[in-house]
């Protein structure tokens, strides 16, 4: 058996009933006797970031987990989740129920697969992940910049005023 991880996941819904979205799927992962969530980030209303134009604004948070699976265990049950709570790939980057990333993970990984890269490769850019990250693991340190959560968020702050 492995030892224990932490992750950090992204979760975002803007289609249909956005919070019930999120609490069903919080609801399947304390299900899975693999996967123990910690703590939730308050959740916050986003705009769209990329896809097409057009769409709702997002609920977006992120949950502390911690699992003894793999990387890509860990992905596919969260894809699972995400078909239960009837999430279809349309559209890149289109309207979704409900939309679950890892994010990055305690022990500082990185990964580039077909079907995962950590840390997610675009959460530095993007205010809705690095938010509830800060509230969340502040001190954790980004496998790709060696940038601590809390200072890639005061990065990005400073770059957008």
């Amino acid at each position: 058996m492995t030892c224990a991880m932490q992750c950090v996941l992204g979760i975002g819904s803007n289609r249909g009933d956005r919070h019930g979205f999120i609490t069903q799927a919080a609801h399947h992962l304390r299900q899975d006797p693999d996967v123990h969530l910690l703590a939730e980030a308050p959740r916050r209303e986003t705009a769209p970031v990329g896809g097409p134009a057009g769409q709702g604004p997002f609920v977006n948070t992120a949950w502390l987990v911690e699992t003894n699976l793999g990387h890509h265990q860990l992905l596919y049950r969260l894809q699972a989740i995400e078909r239960a709570c009837g999430r279809t790939r349309v559209c890149h980057w289109g309207p979704r129920t409900l939309d679950i990333d890892i994010l990055m993970d305690n022990r500082t990984s990185q990964i580039d697969t077909p079907a995962l890269s950590l840390p997610h490769p675009f959460m530095a850019e993007r205010i809705f992940v690095l938010q509830p990250l800060v509230d969340l693991v502040p001190e954790w340190v980004h496998a790709a910049s060696g940038q601590t959560v809390l200072e890639l968020y005061q990065s990005y702050c400073e770059t957008v005023e």
